[in-house]
């Protein structure tokens, strides 16, 4: 059954005689608009100028207690003087502890004497350089292996920079000291989780260095740090507040300590660091969710948060007694204002213009086909509505199958291209470790054919672009056999794979560029020794597959620019890795990858693949970045 028209005439004809109302409806809005706008502008200014006003404060006391090192070096000198002497004969045995490289061990560490008392006995020194700086004071003795800690004013159980605390002779701290004399830097105190400034002197015997001192301060002082920023007032009702990077309160009258990472906004707030926010709280007064408002800015020397807010009430009481004035007023107005405004609103003006747009996106080929016409009218231009909503369904349609088949046939295309490039590169590398050995007259070239020969009649299989695990080792082991013609002892391979692991399905050629750049490069400097890792393991659904090496590995810049490298892979040099990352990113998708890491250790190569226990037949990309698998 048609449904009645109701023509545009009519509807025109009610909205003229509502023209006062809607005219002083937007009078209303537009003053209302102004004075919030002016009263917002405000509250930003004054809530930008306290959290700057605080965050000046912290920095301050930073500087403050920064420029106090310099002074603790010279108390230090006057309770060290200059009778300083070094002896070998009354050395003892410490417990040294190695913090670059996490390890203690036990050496002879000679006796220091300043004033002809043994400091690693006698620990007035230190004691009375900390009693007068208020911080921490040490002394070193210098080894062979570096500055030894002999006392310490700090004598707990495993303090930092305490006694046996050792600085190597290849770590950046000892290179400043001998070469600066005096230096002062900045550290984290990992044990008591804080920011310190430090200072070093070195301590001369007859003009040759034997020791060093060692002065510290934290960043901040706390108490005088707190008794000012909670004196900063923030409107009538809200206290200024820091927390640092985990979302640990610092700094507040009732809850220091607390951790608050449990709520979505202050995990929001540490991510960005500066900016302002808007965020719902409970009321510990009346229970009830009230809305607050409060500006952030982010104080890198310390990793901490200053926050400096308060309820929108504390800020907006004033603008919300002028709304209920308004309302009173225009209350009338604004009702029937609003039902008249969203009839011609939605029936006339809105409806022909998303009708004209969505015509206009269509010709220039520029329309969201997803998206459709909500208009429920029962005019003229409610039926054109539902007829265009038909006709662009249809074109969706038609839109989708012939993209989804070009998506098919340009994914199939970039895979068979990623896929030749395996065979010729390898093909390559193999026959020329082949030629090597005919012109070494070796006759072992003959059994290296035979290997290459078995290792291709795996790789052609039957076609699939999928195999097992346990095929694609099979394989990775015969190019390894072919390889040990060449190297001969050079390295050895050992494989930790679970074992319902072996019979999952994995694409092609996975394995084999990664070994094949394991022994190529990671034991250039090697005669024997080297050791290549194959190991798989299930991780939260998915397969994790890595080749390890304890080849020369790479440095920071030479991985970094590998990293960069792939995330272009048209500049990356080595093709293996390029191919296989390109491959697990054109089949699976960003939710799985190829990583690569790397130290003087070693290399590892790590890959995310899905756990298949059936061989897919095809895959596709989902709108969501997602796999999907087709058997």
């Amino acid at each position: 059954m048609r449904r009645r028209i109701v023509h545009i005439s009519s509807k025109l004809g009610i909205s003229f005689g509502l023209l006062i109302a809607l005219v002083l409806l937007f009078a209303g809005i537009l003053t209302y608009s102004r004075i919030e706008t002016i009263i917002t502008e405000t509250v930003d200014a004054n809530l930008d100028t306290s959290s700057a006003l605080i965050t000046k404060i912290v920095e301050t006391s930073i500087e403050n207690k920064r420029g106090e090192i310099p002074k603790d070096l010279v108390v230090a000198q006057h309770y060290i003087g200059e009778d300083i002497a070094l002896d070998a004969s009354q050395s003892r045995n410490l417990r040294v502890y190695n913090p670059v490289r996490e390890t203690y061990f036990e050496m002879e560490v000679p006796s220091l004497r300043i004033g002809g008392l043994d400091v690693s006995t006698d620990h007035w020194v230190v004691d009375r350089i900390s009693e007068k700086t208020a911080g921490v004071a040490s002394l070193y003795v210098l080894t062979d292996r570096g500055f030894v800690c002999v006392s310490s004013s700090d004598r707990s159980a495993d303090a930092y920079q305490g006694i046996g605390w050792l600085i190597p002779t290849d770590s950046p701290i000892y290179t400043l000291m001998m070469r600066e004399d005096t230096w002062y830097g900045r550290d984290y105190d990992y044990i008591e989780k804080e920011w310190v400034f430090t200072g070093y002197r070195l301590l001369y015997e007859n003009g040759e260095v034997v020791g060093a001192t060692y002065v510290s301060q934290d960043q901040v002082q706390m108490d005088a740090l707190r008794e000012q920023l909670l004196s900063v007032p923030v409107g009538r009702e809200g206290v200024p507040y820091i927390v640092d990077y985990i979302g640990r309160v610092v700094v507040h009258p009732e809850d220091e300590g607390k951790q608050l990472m449990s709520h979505e906004d202050i995990v929001n707030l540490v991510f960005q660091r500066n900016g302002r926010i808007q965020y719902t709280q409970i009321d510990s007064e009346t229970g009830r969710p009230a809305k607050h408002l409060a500006y952030f800015k982010y104080i890198s020397e310390m990793n901490w948060i200053v926050i400096v807010g308060s309820t929108m009430h504390d800020f907006y009481g004033s603008l919300y007694a002028i709304r209920v004035i308004f309302i009173v007023i225009f209350g009338i107005s604004l009702v029937v204002a609003q039902i008249l405004g969203i009839f011609l609103g939605r029936r006339i003006t809105k409806p022909i213009t998303q009708i004209t747009k969505k015509i206009q996106d269509l010709s220039e080929g520029e329309a969201n086909l997803s998206s459709t016409l909500e208009i429920r009218s029962n005019d003229e231009v409610g039926r054109l509505a539902e007829y265009f909503n038909t006709f662009v369904k249809k074109l969706k349609n038609l839109n989708d199958l012939e993209r989804h088949g070009i998506d098919i046939m340009l994914r199939d295309t970039q895979m068979n291209a990623l896929q030749a490039q395996i065979n010729p590169h390898f093909l390559y590398n193999t026959l020329e470790t082949i030629r090597f050995m005919i012109a070494m007259k070796d006759e072992r070239a003959v059994e290296m054919v035979k290997l290459l020969a078995k290792l291709f009649r795996i790789s052609i299989g039957d076609g699939e672009p999928y195999v097992t695990l346990r095929r694609e080792l099979e394989h990775a082991q015969l190019y390894i056999d072919l390889q040990r013609y060449r190297y001969s002892d050079r390295f050895a391979v050992v494989y930790d794979i679970e074992e319902p692991l072996l019979d999952l399905y994995i694409l092609k050629f996975m394995l084999q560029p990664i070994v094949e750049n394991s022994i190529l490069h990671a034991f250039n400097h090697m005669d024997r020794g080297g050791i290549i890792t194959i190991s798989a393991h299930a991780v939260e659904g998915k397969v994790l597959v890595s080749v390890q090496d304890n080849g020369q590995g790479m440095d920071r810049l030479t991985l970094d620019k590998v990293h960069s490298d792939l995330r272009e892979s048209s500049r990356i040099n080595s093709v293996g890795l390029r191919n296989v990352h390109d491959r697990i990113m054109l089949n699976f998708g960003s939710e799985y990858y190829l990583k690569i890491e790397s130290n003087t250790e070693g290399t590892e190569v790590l890959m995310l693949l899905p756990y298949l226990t059936l061989k897919p037949k095809s895959t596709y990309i989902s709108g969501n970045s997602k796999p999907v698998f087709i058997y």
